[in-house]
């Protein structure tokens, strides 16, 4: 994967986050991603390609992150306003309560973003809502906390919020695809590949999951 595939933005969704993620938020879905993908935990050669993926997206965004002023992005993350989101920390419940109750659609992103990231499958109970969510922000910080989690069960899901989404929404969901190569994004690109638009099954066509079964 390189800038052309989508610029910072494509390293920032092999992490599970979304283009507004602070230094500390990198770090710490590197920490966790790393963990989970390393080649000692698996045998699949899936796992490994994605352990790499993992590596050269931090690698790149903390370069990024070092580099002068006037090239790096926003000091510190927006998600940094959201106290009741940082609060809830690790605990499933209460962000899944977030995402049912915040009036503010940022909050609602970063606890989907936090269940992404907790590495743990039942968190997609609670996140499987952020995916009907009326701001497409948090929609498509459903799909990157889903493809974090490496959860099939959000296969039919994914593909049914491409189906109902405008073209850019579904411009966005395909470079996550992209950027992630994670197997829930099958049944998406199935559906893609007989998109109205041609962009978008251009793009669809040349998707590969390196991880798929």
């Amino acid at each position: 994967m390189s800038e052309a595939d989508g610029g910072y933005e494509a390293y920032f969704a092999v992490l599970g986050l979304g283009p507004e993620a602070g230094a500390e938020e990198v770090r710490t879905a590197y920490r966790r991603l790393a963990m989970r993908y390393h080649p000692d935990s698996s045998r699949d050669p899936g796992t490994a390609r994605q352990f790499s993926r993992v590596v050269r997206a931090y690698k790149v965004l903390s370069a990024r992150e070092a580099a002068p002023p006037a090239r790096r992005g926003p000091a510190a993350s927006p998600r940094e306003r959201y106290q009741r989101v940082l609060e809830a920390g690790e605990d499933l419940f209460a962000l899944g309560q977030l995402l049912a109750t915040e009036s503010e659609s940022g909050a609602r992103a970063a606890a989907a973003e936090r269940l992404g990231l907790s590495g743990r499958a039942a968190a997609y109970v609670f996140l499987r809502r952020a995916l009907y969510d009326p701001s497409a922000e948090v929609r498509l910080a459903a799909v990157r906390a889903a493809a974090a989690l490496g959860s099939r069960q959000a296969e039919g899901e994914v593909a049914a919020l491409y189906c109902r989404s405008p073209a850019e929404e579904r411009r966005s969901i395909l470079g996550l695809a992209r950027a992630t190569r994670e197997r829930l994004f099958r049944s998406t690109l199935e559906a893609a590949r007989r998109d109205a638009e041609p962009e978008l099954r251009r793009i669809a066509a040349a998707i590969g999951l390196e991880r798929a079964d």
